[in-house]
């Protein structure tokens, strides 16, 4: 069976996403929430071998965000619950919850801590940063979309109250970066390489 976790997207696996550092005198950022949404948040993990491919998903991400919709910074702290993330089948989740593979039983936080962010144009941003899984802390680069919507009977018809962000990046994952190491990735049935792809949104209110 393979077992192959994290990294495309979003975050129960934990994802800081911070601009802050950036934030020119006189700015004021405004700070967000990551709403709790099962339907506007999604984080998906995808696994593929020449024997086994499987997609997770989970909707539990959290976090505080802040950001400057006109000096285009901002700054905060994203976290997927690693614990919570479905692959359809029910061993596959236990297996990756247990301790030779991502620890999440005793770990469940994936988090990526963002330390510089430039922005490259439009809603696009590059960041980099540091990504947290099962204990371990490695550097992190990658691009997001980051899109400012103002109050609107659009934003409130979602649920949402005050200013809402829509923030979406994927990157990918290295199951050994994260001290994971077991015959199955070894013998080619479990892949070492994780696609994690996250979508979230926060709103001001």
């Amino acid at each position: 069976m393979k077992k192959t976790f994290p990294v495309r997207l979003l975050p129960a696996l934990a994802l800081s996403l911070g601009l802050a550092a950036l934030t020119p005198a006189g700015a004021a950022p405004t700070k967000f929430e990551v709403a709790s949404s099962d339907s506007l948040n999604v984080v998906t993990v995808e696994s593929e071998t020449t024997v086994e491919n499987f997609t997770g998903r989970t909707s539990k991400v959290r976090g505080s965000l802040t950001f400057d919709p006109q000096a285009r910074t901002g700054g905060g702290t994203v976290v997927i619950d690693g614990a919570s993330i479905d692959t359809g089948i029910a061993a596959r989740n236990g297996h990756m919850r247990g301790a030779q593979w991502l620890n999440f039983e005793k770990t469940p936080d994936v988090t990526f801590k963002v330390t510089q962010a430039t922005a490259l144009g439009g809603d696009k941003y590059r960041v980099v940063g540091t990504l947290t899984m099962n204990g371990v802390t490695k550097p992190l680069t990658t691009e997001a979309t980051v899109r400012y919507t103002a109050a609107s009977a659009t934003t409130r018809s979602s649920g949402l109250k005050g200013n809402v962000l829509a923030v979406s990046t994927t990157f990918n994952v290295k199951l050994s970066d994260f001290g994971v190491k077991h015959r199955q990735i070894d013998a080619g049935r479990v892949s070492n390489d994780l696609a994690l792809a996250v979508r979230f949104v926060a709103s001001d209110q």
